[in-house]
């Protein structure tokens, strides 16, 4: 498929001709957390995890900031003996000319398709995960929204967010971009008529 077309097109070749949009890169997130596993409600399948953040950085093109102590977590939703979960993530950032960020993350993480985590999983359930995990190993995205007062981040509120994710040493990591047909052309204000 060529970055002007879409899968689409073939299937309903009356429609308009639609374009593949870029991805610019917003900023990378490094992050630690501190986990508590609250169990699977009455005894079922799925296991409530909350990773509290306990610090963390923002930086990006224009965009730098650190993650507000006590200011987040993820409260993860994760199916048991699969390694696969749900992430609904909420956290605030303070930028160093002192502004507020509000993000939330909603995503997923689970072993890549035939990865040797994945094999790992299948033969033994209560396999303990790396702590070290690539984009080699699992697929681990989500899907962010930020929100920002007025002043110098406003333009941050009319994006639409990716986060690519990967852990190293128990850290985590994330890759934000934002979708645009309008590549290399900084966002405009959200404001208000």
């Amino acid at each position: 498929m060529s970055p002007t077309s879409s899968p689409g097109n073939g299937i309903f070749p009356n429609g308009p001709t639609m374009r593949q949009p870029s991805m610019s890169w917003l900023y990378r997130l490094e992050c630690s957390t501190e986990d508590i596993e609250l169990g699977a409600p009455h005894n079922g399948d799925t296991i409530r995890s909350i990773a509290n953040i306990v610090r963390g950085s923002v930086k990006g093109s224009g965009i730098e900031g650190e993650i507000l102590p006590l200011g987040g977590a993820d409260w993860a939703t994760v199916v048991k003996g699969t390694h696969s979960m749900t992430l609904d993530a909420r956290y605030t950032v303070r930028t160093s000319d002192n502004h507020y960020l509000y993000i939330r993350a909603h995503g997923l993480y689970r072993p890549g398709p035939g990865t040797n985590y994945a094999k790992s999983v299948e033969e033994d359930p209560n396999f303990v995960p790396p702590a070290t995990v690539s984009q080699d190993d699992v697929e681990f995205f989500s899907h962010l929204r930020i929100e920002a007062g007025p002043g110098p981040y406003n333009w941050l509120n009319g994006l639409v967010c990716l986060g690519v994710m990967c852990c190293e040493d128990e850290k985590i990591w994330i890759d934000a971009y934002y979708l645009t047909n309008f590549p290399g052309v900084k966002p405009e204000n959200v404001v208000a008529r």
